[in-house]
Parts: C-alpha cells; sequence; structure tokens
C-alpha cells in the first residue's frame, strides 16, 4: 500500500507517520506539508508545499497523483 500523508508534524500526524515507517504492508509514504518531518527513512518521500491556498507554483509530481488508501487515526480492532 502507498500512503499520502498531509500534516506529518503535527500531534496525530507524527504518530501516524511513525506507524506507517514501521508497517511492513507499506511501501511508501508520501508527506505533504508546510514544513519537513524530521523523519529520514527509506519508504518516506516529503513535499514541502508553505501555501494550500495557491497551488501555481507546484510542480507536478508522478507521486503525488498515484491513488492511494485512506490512513485512519484510530486504532485497528484486532
Amino acid at each position: 500500500m502507498k500512503v499520502i500523508l498531509f500534516g506529518a508534524t503535527g500531534m496525530v500526524g507524527q504518530g501516524v507517520l511513525r506507524e506507517c515507517l514501521l508497517d511492513p504492508g507499506i511501501e511508501s509514504v508520501l508527506s505533504v506539508g508546510r514544513s519537513p518531518s524530521g523523519q529520514r527513512h527509506a519508504k518516506l518521500r516529503e513535499i514541502i508545499h508553505d501555501n494550500f491556498v495557491d497551488y501555481s507554483r507546484s510542480k507536478r509530481n508522478s507521486q503525488a497523483t498515484t491513488p492511494a488508501s485512506s490512513v485512519s487515526a484510530s486504532p485497528r480492532s484486532a
């Protein structure tokens, strides 16, 4: 599974990012945010975008247009 994560530097986003990077079922994580997460991992790619109202200067990124499953912050049921 590939994951696109917005808000990886927030309280919940940090936990979601950590779990995604540890999960062997997730092959890659694309993080989109205003600032870098500070994490370094082979699965992680980051796009830093400081203005979520203006996308005119954004570069097209093939990773960003790849369909991805949504991720919930709720715990998994056993």
